[in-house]
């Protein structure tokens, strides 16, 4: 073939032509004992020119004789160029530092290795610069991908472009054009894996995408916080909006896994670190985060939870029309519940129920909205409390840590049943009754000598028929709750001697 007899030829020449250098300046280039600073670096450069000339021969007369090894147009094939030149220094010191890494190299380590090692411009990147690189591929093919084969094939394309307009460089146009090509190489296992999600369409769920991510990365080639991260986040840039909030925290995961081995200056992570990042991503996308910000919302009240207070929490939870309203959102709200049962009123018990009788009717792909707002209504008959002024005032109490002071139920009280709807005696009072049995552990002495008073004056009312209070009665009844609440002391008394 022609690459043989080119090869061939060169070999002869090589060997049968007269030697570059004569006898004297051979024997110059042995070295000598009292040469030193400029003189003996560049006799010691030509030496290693030598050496690296005489290996390239050696390598030459090899081909010849075994012939072309690689099958023409197959993935990671590089042809030497039809004539023989030497390699390049600069690139070799590029590829060096590739050969002080470890594990497998991905596209984006080749491409950049690419660019620093031919884009001195010195107008060799189509032949001693090609050279240097293309024999570092073939001596190094198992440690590259195949998406780092296929960088190293888009530069034999430019350079191969190059050589047939007998250029030995790569015109600027095309060097950028072929640096764009390398940096679209992506990873293989996670476009095949981001192209199911593709099919799949719609919104993506937190399961979704730590699936895709799993395996994506699966691969092992290294290039988990590397090549498979980036394309990762180039999909994730383009299809935002298909992105449930939990796809996008098992990204945030994904992130903060990739930058730690980044930071440690790899590309790669350990079967530990991914063994990890899968765990923690599974376990955040199979929960549901409007869910889970609604509950963390109830952590943060003190005191039972009231029918009301479940039932806005579920409101919140499921408003994100996700799709979820049947399984995950439903499993946080459930899972909450069984940590928090002792804290749960009787009407919060039967919430809940009313939400999961209402998702196992609609099934697995979620509630209608028309399903949502009978469920609703439903709920709405499981009322801790039945006057919305007391019920304001006493949540109120409820954001407070620690005890409940006479002060602050007196003052709670006192806006719960102002609003002269003739209820200060029925409904006001019985939600504060409740409330107060509910919470009694964390009255001080003083507040609850305010719920003895307000029993004292709801009970008289009830005894004339009436479910109000008079006004003069209600001034009189916060009077004798704020004195409770905080006694006048008591004059100091001197006796005469």
């Amino acid at each position: 073939m022609t690459i043989a007899k080119n090869a061939s030829t060169a070999v002869k020449t090589a060997f049968s032509s007269k030697p570059a250098l004569s006898k004297a300046e051979q024997k110059l280039l042995g070295g000598h004992s009292k040469l030193h600073g400029k003189e003996a670096a560049q006799i010691g450069q030509m030496k290693s020119q030598l050496a690296d000339m005489k290996a390239q021969l050696t390598t030459l007369k090899e081909a010849v004789k075994r012939g072309d090894q690689f099958t023409t147009g197959s993935r990671g094939c590089w042809t030497p160029t039809p004539q023989w030149t030497p390699k390049d220094l600069g690139a070799m010191v590029e590829l060096n530092k590739l050969n002080q890494t470890s594990g497998s190299i991905g596209a984006g380590q080749m491409a950049d290795t690419i660019e620093r090692a031919v884009g001195d411009l010195d107008g060799q990147a189509a032949s001693s610069e090609y050279r240097t690189v293309a024999d570092w591929a073939m001596n190094n093919r198992e440690r590259l991908t195949p998406e780092a084969k296929q960088v190293v094939d888009i530069y034999s394309k430019y350079a191969a472009m190059s050589q047939a307009r007998g250029e030995s460089g790569i015109p600027q146009d095309d060097f950028n054009k072929m640096l764009g090509e390398m940096r679209d190489v992506g990873d293989a296992s996670a476009k095949k894996a981001l192209a199911q999600l593709d099919r799949k369409g719609g919104t993506v769920s937190g399961e979704d995408m730590a699936r895709a991510i799993k395996t994506g990365t699966a691969d092992h080639d290294g290039q988990a916080a590397g090549a498979e991260a980036k394309e990762f986040e180039k999909w994730a840039s383009k299809n935002e909006s298909r992105l449930s909030p939990e796809a996008k925290e098992v990204l945030d995961v994904y992130r903060k896994h990739t930058k730690a081995a980044q930071a440690q200056g790899r590309e790669g992570m350990t079967p530990s670190e991914t063994a990890a990042m899968n765990s923690e991503m599974r376990k955040v996308g199979a929960g549901d985060v409007s869910a889970r910000k609604a509950t963390e919302a109830l952590d943060k009240e003190n005191g039972p939870i009231s029918g009301e207070d479940l039932t806005k929490a579920i409101r919140e939870g499921i408003s994100d029309k996700d799709g979820n309203s049947t399984t995950s959102e439903l499993k946080e709200f459930e899972k909450w519940a069984s940590k928090n049962e002792s804290r749960l009123t009787p009407e919060a018990k039967n919430v809940l129920k009313t939400y999961q009788d209402a998702a196992k009717k609609a099934g697995p792909e979620g509630m209608t909205q028309k399903e949502t707002d009978s469920m609703f209504k439903a709920m709405g008959r499981f009322k801790t409390f039945n006057d919305s002024s007391m019920r304001n005032a006493l949540e109120g109490l409820d954001s407070k840590d620690g005890k409940i002071n006479g002060k602050d139920l007196t003052a709670a009280i006192k806006k719960g049943a102002a609003d002269h709807d003739g209820k200060a005696a029925g409904a006001e009072f019985k939600d504060a009754m409740k409330w107060a049995r509910q919470n009694y552990d964390r009255l001080t002495p003083d507040a609850k000598k305010v719920v003895e008073t307000y029993e004292k004056y709801a009970s008289r009312a009830q005894a004339h028929g009436s479910t109000g209070m008079a006004q003069g009665d209600f001034n009189r009844m916060i009077k004798e709750m704020e004195f409770v609440s905080s006694p006048p002391r008591p004059r100091p008394m001197f006796f005469a001697a």
